[in-house]
């Protein structure tokens, strides 16, 4: 489960519920931050941007997962490599991570994360086919 940064901000900026989010819907999941994520926050934490500190302090509670390159690439990247879920409040990359086959979780409301996963879900034997009389 890799965090995205704006996934970061969430908490911050509205008091959303991230980690018991994740629990609830993920609860084998081992949560990381891509070090591309770490380095856009250190940029915006430089740049002073409102809510940046905290969602940095955030990300420093979880366990950094080395990522390649920048911004969205290095998180779509990182996710398919590791195949890792993402979670994420950025519609355009939710698109693309879609595209790839790669499970998002993104707010749905202020208090509640939707998991959007390609994998089929499990099925049990067909049903047995009966007979056609006629």
């Amino acid at each position: 489960m890799l965090l995205d940064t704006n996934a970061l901000f969430l908490p911050v900026r509205s008091g959303f519920p991230l980690e018991a989010e994740i629990a609830r819907l993920r609860p084998e999941g081992r949560v990381r931050v891509p070090t591309s994520v770490r380095g856009e926050l250190d940029r915006l934490v430089a740049r002073n941007a409102p809510g940046a500190a905290a969602a940095r302090a955030l990300a420093q509670r979880f366990p950094a997962l080395p990522a390649v390159g920048r911004g969205d690439a290095a998180v779509l990247r990182a996710a398919v490599q590791q195949k890792a879920s993402v979670v994420t409040a950025d519609r355009a990359l939710r698109e693309r991570l879609r595209q790839q086959g790669v499970p998002v979780l993104y707010p749905r409301d202020r208090h509640r994360l939707e998991l959007f996963d390609p994998a089929p879900a499990p099925r049990g034997p067909p049903a047995p086919r009966r007979p056609r009389h006629g």
